[in-house]
């Protein structure tokens, strides 16, 4: 079994109650009838402890407000055949972001990020998901390796739209990936992006160092105030050394950072744990950028968010609000000097920012070695 970290942010201790006692992040598992693989869904049920609840229809969730709509979106692991594509490119590139390919084995996320993405993203289907129908996956898996792409692209990221190890001790979906990638693939490399610490299914597989692990990371302030029932930073970059040592390649991301009254001293000392645990091939640095439409789900689930204050002072730019473009080149640039000091050979790319930015920081020589690239 995997391991998942006792050290959680929680909102309440009456949503802390809401949680199995088996499990941090999810009470309990729903089933879509008529699902194709009822044997697995028993398996991942006897072998996790927890009940499954059996549904004839996908609930939306949207007549709920605040923690009683969280407790639904994300502290139940709902699961389902998936009948769209599992492997697709992405769409909307900003700056120079490149159109990666992802593997959506979750929906969602059993994680309380306040500046999460995902609840715009979700909006109509917010339910946390994974996929079960594997052979579907696999085949498509193997139709991408035989794609003519340019050799950069033949990376698939599972973390767009889910973190793909935060529930990994009740799915063990890892266990089944990775060895199949090593195995029945020639050209074809995972990228699990994570903020989970919960690796142990890792340890051991045979991955023919084609699978890639990646590590969101932020400062402890960001952690205790925004990042609720995740492991604290320390505690993945301390799995972040585990997976290092099993012989995977680690990276990095530092995002979303945001300007508050300690900032500078915070994002360096964390520039400085990292380095004392483990030692990434790239370190991609993304600023606060929320869509516009995002900030009406933020402040439904989270009334109280110190966000609100920090929106009111971005200003919009190509759909998103950002930092004012001298805020941005001083945070960038002081992450980026406090990891040259600590290591010059680690690549160091900005997330979905434009040249501009990237020249204004000294990144313009850099090539593309971003985060979602093979």
């Amino acid at each position: 079994m995997g391991s998942q970290s006792n050290e959680v942010s929680t909102l309440s201790d009456d949503i802390e109650m809401t949680s199995s006692p088996s499990h941090p992040l999810v009470r309990e598992l729903w089933a879509l009838e008529g699902s194709s693989d009822k044997a697995r869904i028993n398996r991942l049920s006897a072998r996790s402890g927890l009940p499954v609840r059996w549904i004839r229809s996908l609930p939306n969730g949207n007549n709920q407000f605040r923690e009683r709509k969280l407790t639904t979106d994300r502290s139940v692991l709902l699961l389902r055949n998936r009948k769209s594509s599992f492997v697709d490119q992405f769409q909307h590139p900003l700056g120079r972001c490149a159109k990666f390919y992802k593997l959506t084995s979750y929906n969602n996320c059993n994680f309380w990020c306040e500046y999460c993405y995902l609840y715009l993203t979700f909006r109509n289907a917010p339910i946390s998901t994974h996929f079960i129908n594997y052979d579907k996956m696999f085949k498509e898996i193997n139709l991408f390796d035989r794609k003519n792409i340019p050799s950069p692209l033949r990376l698939l990221n599972l973390g767009e739209l889910g973190d793909p190890l935060a529930v990994d001790d009740i799915t063990e979906f890892s266990k089944e990936i990775v060895p199949f990638v090593a195995r029945e693939t020639n050209e074809t490399k995972l990228l699990f992006l994570t903020k989970s610490n919960c690796v142990d299914n890792l340890i051991g597989l045979e991955h023919e160092g084609r699978t890639i692990v990646s590590f969101s990371v932020n400062t402890e302030k960001v952690h205790q105030y925004l990042e609720h029932r995740t492991p604290s930073p320390l505690n993945r970059l301390e799995a972040a050394r585990k997976v290092q040592d099993a012989g995977y390649e680690v990276r990095l991301r530092i995002d979303p950072v945001f300007e508050y009254s300690t900032w500078e001293a915070d994002y360096r000392a964390l520039v400085s744990q990292i380095f004392t645990q483990v030692s990434p091939t790239r370190i991609t640095i993304g600023e606060y950028r929320p869509a516009t439409g995002l900030i009406h789900y933020i402040e439904e689930r989270f009334p109280d968010t110190r966000l609100l204050k920090i929106n009111g002072s971005l200003v919009a730019e190509a759909g998103k609000l950002r930092y004012p473009p001298e805020i941005r080149h001083k945070m960038f640039k002081t992450i980026i000097d406090a990891i040259r000091k600590q290591d010059r050979r680690t690549h160091i790319a900005l997330c979905k920012e434009t040249t501009s930015v990237w020249k204004s920081v000294g990144l313009n020589d850099a090539g593309l070695f971003c985060n979602c690239l093979g």
